[in-house]
């Protein structure tokens, strides 16, 4: 045991009322996918502001889903970022598209978008998964309209634009999206346990995903009887009722969240460690839903250990997606991805939940500068 984890789930100032909703999903004797689940969709697309919103098993699913929704497959490419959890280049493959990287913009490891102009091929290019690394929201308006707006050259070749939030639930943006998919795992800002919720404003892509989570059946399919080849990706009510709980209490959860953030911003000043910006021109936590802190260390592996030792749980985040080993097999290695490569090499996940106090903010920020001090 750790004196300081790395994370918790957000419910655990609720967890009284998190057992009751559960209970009471199980009492009820309908515990698999239905009306809390629909319920907590309603929920998140009144968060969201979007139409429909789409409970799945993961967020891996959801975005798999997406990509199938969009018609992706062999032959095609989508563009994405090497430097993110790897279930976002995965389900690219798991579609038998090929994944086009590029790298990531060294302010907010988020994917540079301009490299848009060298790589959209309108041949073959179908879709653009772009990830909000860290919670930070990705601004797709790049892709969309290019450096200016009022070119009207920049609006001939448009692809599909999933986005992987699955770190970014609670950050908010204005930008162009075909479908985004949110995650609901344990680390989360909102957990179901496990979970993937896509949100989205196009009917056909949700009716898709709708009937795909659910092997395949659409909404007026006798029983037992599929319009597609489809899967078993649904979320059950006693997933979805924990989210309720959350949602309930979602304002406090967020506050306390962005408090615990700033406490680092206050005790590890940039001139001393860095860390990603925000993607937006003043680096405001407006509008802003932590996932984790991380810090830029040099000799990370070394100040890891150091604060392990002394019983603070930290990681590496993220090892580049295409120096493990499934894609160095397809032929990708050292060198391509500079910016993503340097970064993989000197972040360190700090413990981050929404319930951390004060006093454990100050001990890890005091062991970190202790091992600077001592490894570098």
């Amino acid at each position: 045991m750790y004196r300081i984890p790395l994370s918790k789930p957000s419910y655990t100032a609720y967890a009284d009322e998190v057992c009751e909703a559960v209970n009471k999903v199980i009492r009820s004797g309908f515990i698999a996918q239905g009306k809390v689940t629909e319920e907590f969709e309603q929920r998140i697309a009144e968060y969201t502001g979007c139409r429909y919103t789409v409970a799945v098993s993961s967020g891996t699913a959801g975005l798999f889903l997406c990509l199938k929704a969009c018609g992706i497959g062999p032959g095609d490419e989508v563009i994405t970022t090497p430097f993110s959890f790897i279930a976002s280049t995965n389900v690219i493959v798991h579609t038998g598209a090929k994944p086009v990287f590029v790298d990531i913009d060294r302010d907010t490891y988020n994917m540079d978008v301009r490299y848009k102009p060298a790589l959209i091929d309108p041949r073959k290019t179908k879709a653009i998964l772009p990830v909000d690394v860290f919670g930070n929201p990705i601004d797709t308006n790049y892709w969309l309209y290019g450096a200016d707006k009022d070119n009207e050259d920049n609006y001939r070749y448009y692809p599909g634009i999933i986005i992987d939030s699955c770190e970014s639930f609670g950050s908010k943006m204005d930008r162009p999206f075909t479908a985004c998919v949110y995650a609901a795992y344990p680390n989360k800002q909102l957990t179901t346990g496990e979970g993937g919720i896509i949100v989205t404003n196009n009917k056909s892509i949700a009716e898709y995903c709708q009937a795909q989570r659910n092997q395949g059946r659409k909404k007026g399919d006798q029983w037992l009887e599929s319009s597609y080849i489809g899967y078993n990706y649904r979320m059950t009510d006693m997933q979805a009722s924990m989210g309720l709980v959350q949602l309930d209490h979602w304002d406090e959860i967020l506050k306390k969240r962005l408090h615990v953030y700033e406490g680092y911003l206050k005790k590890l000043p940039e001139k001393i460690i860095q860390y990603p910006k925000l993607n937006n021109s003043n680096n405001s936590l407006e509008m802003f839903s932590p996932f984790v802190f991380t810090v830029e260390v040099p000799n990370r592996d070394k100040v890891m250990q150091h604060m392990l030792s002394q019983g603070i749980e930290c990681k590496p985040y993220f090892p580049a997606i295409h120096l493990q080993k499934p894609y160095r097999d397809m032929g990708y290695h050292e060198g391509m991805f500079p910016v993503a490569e340097l970064v993989s090499s000197r972040t360190l996940a700090l413990p981050f939940f929404t319930d951390m106090s004060e006093s454990e903010v100050d001990f890890a920020c005091s062991v970190l500068k202790d091992a600077i001090k001592e490894t570098c």
